[in-house]
């Protein structure tokens, strides 16, 4: 082959390209119409979870399973699974990732790893109609927050982490449950927490994910070998002052949240920037303002706040700078402050057996690589708690993500593709 179209990239020629990977280019291509804007393509792709575009993307995911003669079904958190049975007794493979994505996003943030997986069932059935143990693909349910305020959802409850009071807590922004909208999209949220994975069943996970990060792309390895995920610790601020006329209002009698939240912010940046050295980070990522109107001191803020890190006292102090800071902050402004916790998770480490393998292959088929952190939370940090699990990077142009500017060169995701059908293979036939 040549260039590589719109992506970037040449092709190398020694390298045969499988029927399993262009078809995994061509699912993904196709996903990305889900939740893109006709009138304004340019603004990325808006598929939240169990919204109308991530139906979509579904029935191309499970159009896909059927056609390689997988079984398809749902569990209760709406997980959809497509399983080939083995033809010997024993754990099986599993490799997942996620359909939904941020508003605006990229095309290939979790749907990258999906279509890569069933691009490796194609590959693998043409070598061996029967595998020797089973091998499943999965799309779980609600990696992304931006709807529910709520993390990787269906590897939660996957790892048996998610409860039916959990999915009646959590609600979007117009107030739609987390119970309702799974059980609207035929999932069953009063049977949360009964269907843990089991290593009896499963041996191993891998997941294949662009590294969201600027590392690979800027030293031109390949593959990025996850050794540990930052877990993020997030939790909602109110801070709610006076609201008052912006005109009538003395600045000495003003109780305005808004400024109160600006200095907040500021914290939570610099808690980040102190911990830095550890690897940590700290985001506010939202900020609403009541009633935001430009002549009215405004009355209520809301911030919501993501601290990560693959330290946890480094996470903890972190929490506790902010906390410190927000309290003094508003104690001077006579704001009251209130804290809502949404999640408190705890780093993971990646199996060293499967990140040991990944490197075998990588090494034997001279592939660039890295062992590294992950940043960025994934699904393969609760499946873990389950089963032994692998994470592979693969490059993302200029390390952008959660944007419409998310960019990869399929040639270099090749050598990750390749990587993992290799080590599910040698995983499915010990």
């Amino acid at each position: 082959m040549g260039t590589d179209g719109r992506f970037g990239g040449a092709v190398p020629p020694e390298r045969q390209i499988s029927a399993g990977f262009i078809r995994a280019r061509e699912l993904v291509e196709a996903i990305a119409a889900c939740g893109r804007s006709a009138e304004f393509p340019d603004r990325g792709v808006s598929r939240l979870a169990l919204t109308e575009p991530d139906r979509q993307a579904r029935e191309l995911t499970a159009k896909e399973m059927r056609e390689l003669g997988m079984a398809v079904r749902t569990d209760a958190c709406c997980n959809l699974w497509g399983v080939l049975g083995g033809v010997e007794k024993g754990p099986g493979v599993i490799i997942g990732s996620h359909l939904d994505s941020v508003p605006e996003g990229g095309d290939y943030d979790g749907v990258l790893g999906v279509a890569a997986g069933l691009g490796v069932v194609r590959d693998l059935l043409a070598g061996q109609p029967h595998p020797a143990r089973t091998l499943a693909v999965v799309a779980f349910t609600a990696e992304e927050s931006s709807r529910f305020s709520l993390a990787t959802v269906g590897s939660k409850a996957a790892a048996g982490r998610l409860t039916p009071e959990d999915a009646e807590r959590f609600r979007d922004a117009r107030g739609v449950t987390l119970a309702r909208a799974l059980r609207d999209f035929g999932g069953r949220p009063e049977d949360l927490g009964k269907e843990p994975l089991s290593p009896k069943d499963w041996a191993a996970y891998f997941e294949l994910h662009i590294e969201q990060g600027p590392v690979l792309d800027r030293t031109g390895d390949d593959v990025g070998i996850v050794e540990a995920i930052a877990a993020p610790t997030r939790f909602m601020l109110e801070l709610e002052g006076v609201q008052a006329h912006s005109g009538a209002c003395p600045m000495d009698l003003r109780h305005d949240a808004l400024a109160a939240a600006a200095e907040v912010i500021l914290a939570v940046e610099e808690a980040g920037r102190s911990e830095a050295r550890h690897g940590s980070v700290a985001t506010v990522g939202v900020c609403e303002c009541h009633p935001g109107a430009m002549n009215v001191v405004p009355g209520r803020v809301v911030l919501k706040v993501d601290l990560r890190g693959i330290r946890s006292e480094s996470v903890a102090r972190m929490r506790g700078a902010v906390m410190a800071k927000a309290v003094s902050i508003c104690g001077a402004r006579g704001v009251a402050c209130r804290l809502t916790p949404y999640s408190s998770d705890e780093p993971v480490a990646m199996d060293t057996g499967l990140t040991a393998l990944v490197e075998d292959v990588c090494r034997e088929r001279g592939v660039s690589h890295r062992r590294m952190p992950s940043g960025a939370g994934h699904d393969a940090m609760f499946v873990a708690e389950r089963i032994p699990s692998a994470l592979i990077f693969v490059p993302c142009k200029d390390g952008i993500s959660h944007s419409p500017k998310e960019r990869i060169e399929w040639s270099r995701v090749q050598a990750g593709y390749e990587v993992l059908r290799e080590a599910v293979k040698r995983r499915l036939f010990p």
